[in-house]
């Protein structure tokens, strides 16, 4: 059988992967911590290990056995990288959770090197990067014809303490969209867009998504927006911020977030995490710009990564990923999320055209 690490196993979603992994693969749990690493092994019966990142010898000799990393352990900016190059090295197959851009940018960057290394590099093996991928992708498998494609996704009905200091951490004055073929920055908050995610028109900003970088390759498509719903004093305190980094820089905006985060409970309460939906619309904008649209439900953030990233490891794990660096859909498909139980398409996608 062969043997996988997950990285960040005493996170919160990093604990949940590993119950629903525990039996079914050959699993090592790893972290920075001893203890916090120990306390979840132990109750599941599964090997551990702790040890830093700031260590490339050790790092690669901890993965010495392994054949596939699955890498829980955020902030991505500052985790990403020296895990992948412990596995460049040690030749062992990586997937995260990641799903900060300008992190999966610099990731595919380095497809030549896992190409020659012989590895399937995976990131974004989580929601909104697996599933906002699958959806543009699908669109655009219905509609060959689409130049243009803008994808809204309902507000978040849960967040933890973990999620908060992540999205503090990467607060900046611009927005990333893809025009013409080539990424491009606007101000946060000045690209809006209406979208009905079930209830009614509801007005979305433009925000920062993986899938902005990685749907282009994966559909030829030149322009691609993603947006967020957002009430609209919650659009206005965004652009208000974005401004204020303008004029100020981002540090003192990322420190008060820290400290907003600090104050954020650390997990969701459960029942309400597992009733919690995200609806996610794109629209498909024609060579006439007539618009066609298709709709995604799917689990919570949490339940839908805990699904996505363990079918992603099983079928790295089976062989079927391609050798380089991929996002999920573009290595297993437009129906990935639905296959991996974290999402659905309703009855015939629910398309319409305006």
């Amino acid at each position: 059988m062969s043997r996988a690490l997950l990285y960040g196993a005493s996170g919160y979603t990093g604990r949940a992967i590993a119950q629903a992994l525990a039996g079914t693969v050959d699993l090592v749990l790893a972290g920075r911590n001893a203890q916090a690493v120990r306390a979840v092994a132990e109750p599941l019966g599964l090997e551990w290990r702790a040890f830093p990142l700031d260590a490339p010898k050790a790092l690669e000799g901890a993965l010495a056995d392994v054949d596939a990393v699955l890498h829980a352990a955020g902030p991505f900016a500052a985790t990403a990288m020296p895990m992948l190059d412990a596995c460049l090295a040690a030749r062992t197959h990586y997937l995260d959770l990641g799903g900060e851009w300008r992190v999966i940018a610099a990731l595919l960057a380095r497809d030549a090197e896992a190409r020659a290394a012989g590895i399937a590099v995976l990131p974004g093996a989580a929601l909104t990067p697996a599933a906002t991928d699958c959806l543009l992708l699908a669109a655009v498998e219905r509609w060959p014809d689409t130049r243009a494609l803008r994808l809204g996704v309902s507000a978040a009905q849960v967040v933890s303490r973990g999620s908060v200091a992540t999205m503090a951490g990467l607060a900046d004055p611009g927005t990333v969209i893809r025009r013409g073929g080539a990424l491009e920055m606007i101000p946060a908050g000045s690209m809006t867009q209406m979208f009905d995610f079930g209830a009614g028109p509801s007005e979305a900003a433009a925000t920062d998504w993986a899938s902005v970088v990685t749907a282009g390759p994966l559909t030829g498509v030149g322009d691609i927006a993603i947006f967020s719903e957002m009430h609209w004093s919650m659009r206005a305190g965004y652009r208000a911020a974005g401004i204020g980094m303008a004029l100020s820089g981002a540090a003192p905006w990322h420190l008060a977030g820290g400290a907003m985060a600090r104050l954020w409970p650390a997990t969701p309460d459960e029942p309400t995490r597992e009733a919690a939906r995200f609806t996610m619309v794109v629209e498909a904008l024609d060579p006439w710009r007539r618009v066609r649209r298709m709709t995604m439900e799917t689990l919570d953030g949490y339940g839908a990564s805990v699904r996505i990233a363990a079918e992603a490891l099983h079928r790295v794990l089976a062989g079927t990923a391609p050798v380089g660096v991929s996002s999920l859909a573009g290595a297993f498909g437009a129906n990935f999320a639905v296959e991996a139980g974290a999402a659905r398409f309703p009855a015939e996608h629910r398309s319409t055209a305006a």
